[in-house]
Formats: structure tokens, sequence, C-alpha cells
């Protein structure tokens, strides 16, 4: 029930460019690809779901093992120890579900 900690809106898109700040990220990219791709030729069938639209975030830090770990524990925050991050009390990545149920790096 993931979805009901995390408030649906533009806080989502916030909160993208929050964890590209506590990266220290210099650059922050949104794309919104409104296209759709063939379903044919696809490894299965559950793939079709991923051919578009898509909202594409992108910033020029290095992702960490840590940053994978920290993303493994779904509904937990990280960051509550960190005094100057800027999503100290955001809403995190988890946030993103509201978008989609597959998350993708």
């Amino acid at each position: 029930n993931i979805l009901s900690l995390y408030p649906e809106g533009p806080g989502v898109l916030f909160e993208l460019i929050q964890n590209a700040d506590d990266a220290k990220a210099t650059e922050v990219n949104l794309i919104l690809d409104k296209d759709t791709y063939p379903t044919e030729k696809l490894f299965g069938p559950e793939m079709k779901h991923w051919q578009g639209p898509a909202l594409c975030a992108h910033n020029n830090s290095i992702f960490t093992p840590k940053d994978f770990e920290a993303l493994s524990r779904i509904g937990q925050g990280s960051k509550l120890d960190k005094i100057n991050a800027t999503g100290r009390f955001g809403l995190g990545f988890n946030a993103t579900y509201h978008f989609t149920d597959i998350p993708t790096f």
C-alpha cells in the first residue's frame, strides 16, 4: 500500500530533482516521451506495457551501490540522518510508483 504514503501530483517531479541535488548533480533532464512503440516483437507479452509513453529522468551524478541499496528498501527513507540532504523530509523515490509499477534504470 505504498501509494497511500506518498501523495501524487507534481511532488513526484520535485522529488526527482531533489534526488539529483542530494547526489550533487549539476544537470537534471526530465523528458516526456509521448510515443508508443510496436509490441509485436518483444521478449514477452508482459513487456507491451513498457512501450510508452514514458517519463525519462536523468542527472549527471554517479549512481553508487549504496544508492541501489537505498532504492531496494521500498517505503523506507534513507536520508533522515543526512542533515544537509534536500530530500531529507521529501517523498522519496518511491513516489514514482504513481507513474509506474516498474521503474527502470
